[in-house]
């Protein structure tokens, strides 16, 4: 077969080109040091290198939400934990105050301070973050959540709502907790039940402590402990039907009915009257309030100063129903933090396992790549050379 001198010119540009273009491929993996550059160079491992990263970038979205949340939650954190120490120190006031030798002036100092704890807290309620974003609030983080209305009550101006990071595919982490969840939504007296005086009493009686002895006995109604006289009292429902009756012995002793334990203390008078009603739920702003009034209620004779200590007394109950409640949340914030710090390690050993997958796939063997584009280079070289040569070839060199 006749090879002519334009075929053999043909095949040897082609076969030049492919080689100037391999030569070209191996030089962006060098310069780039991915083997996969393009997904023409190698379509499969250029799908599986799209899903690798595209796992990776979810995943670093999840540690940065992680961030933001842990930044709040700290936030949230250290609020609660200047509400209790404001709530302890109001507990330590009010133990004071509740001494029968306190002059009247004393309390009302004691009241002035209460005061000034009462809008501490209420300070604390409204905290914002670096970005002006109201903590307790709920969705609602662009208003205070906490104001005081017309007659010096404080309510809340916030909603329910919780907001939420995601922190991996199938978690999702709280990163504030609403105003009312909070501060209010707290139940008084025991949790169960609460006790009060009446304020019409005129013995000397005082409530002390109100427990429950026996949650299955306990029937949820609303009760009246009356004395028909100094030392005998009966225990009727809020239907007047007869529930618990009994001897009184003076300065103290507990009335029992239902699975409810009431201690009073004193030396009642006939007709005096205690209730006791079902646990309902309180704010600690109402608790302060209520200490407050208590302390700045005049005190003019045994009945009064009895009166006044049954109130602080229930005071102090609610005010450790908040306290407790309180302590409550912050250590749900610490139970969320932990669960940030697992998941961020999980996802810490996940990236660089995906990481390590993806640089098996898509990084280059520079030892190998750097002996291609040798081998290249000089069979470029040859070629070019041998065309030359070529070139040259012709019979009227001999003639």
């Amino acid at each position: 077969m006749r090879v002519s001198s334009e075929t053999l010119r043909a095949a040897f540009l082609s076969a030049l080109d492919t080689a100037q273009r391999r030569l070209v491929e191996t030089q962006a993996q060098v310069a780039s040091g991915k083997r996969v550059n393009n997904p023409s160079d190698d379509p499969l491992a250029a799908a599986r290198i799209a899903h690798l990263d595209a796992s990776l970038a979810r995943l670093d979205q999840y540690q940065a939400n992680g961030v933001i949340a842990r930044n709040q939650l700290g936030l949230e954190e250290n609020s609660l934990g200047a509400a209790i120490d404001d709530l302890q120190s109001v507990k330590e006031l009010v133990v004071q105050a509740n001494n029968a030798t306190i002059s009247s002036s004393d309390r009302q100092v004691i009241a002035n301070e209460l005061r000034q704890r009462r809008d501490a807290l209420l300070t604390l309620a409204n905290n914002t973050d670096s970005d002006g974003r109201y903590l307790f609030g709920g969705y609602s983080e662009n208003g205070a959540p906490f104001s005081v209305a017309a007659g010096g009550n404080v309510v809340y101006n916030g909603d329910q709502g919780q907001r939420t990071l995601q922190i991996s595919d199938t978690r999702f982490v709280a990163i504030n907790d609403s105003g009312a969840q909070v501060f209010q939504n707290i139940p008084n007296g025991n949790g169960t039940f609460a006790i009060a005086a009446n304020a019409a009493n005129t013995g000397t009686g005082t409530l002390g402590a109100g427990t429950v002895i026996d949650a299955a006995a306990w029937v949820d109604d609303s009760y009246t402990i009356s004395f028909t006289s100094a030392t005998a009292y009966e225990v009727r429902d809020s239907g007047n039907v007869l529930v618990a009756s009994g001897s009184f012995v003076p300065p103290a002793q507990s009335v029992q009915f239902r699975g409810a334990n009431v201690q009073i203390d004193g030396t009642p008078a006939v007709g005096d009257r205690f209730s006791v009603v079902p646990s309902s739920q309180t704010d600690v702003f109402a608790t302060l309030d209520g200490l407050i009034a208590a302390l700045e209620a005049p005190v003019s004779d045994p009945a009064s100063g009895a009166l006044l200590h049954s109130r602080v007394g229930q005071g102090m109950a609610d005010l450790d129903q908040a306290l407790s409640h309180v302590i409550d949340t912050r250590a749900q914030i610490g139970a969320r933090v932990r669960a940030l710090d697992q998941e961020a390690t999980l996802s810490e050993d996940f990236s660089v396992h995906l990481q390590t997958t993806l640089s098996s796939i898509r990084d280059l063997d520079y030892p190998e790549a750097m002996s291609r584009l040798s081998q290249q280079l000089f069979g470029i070289d040859v070629a070019q050379k041998s065309y030359a040569r070529m070139q040259g070839l012709s019979l009227f060199q001999y003639l």
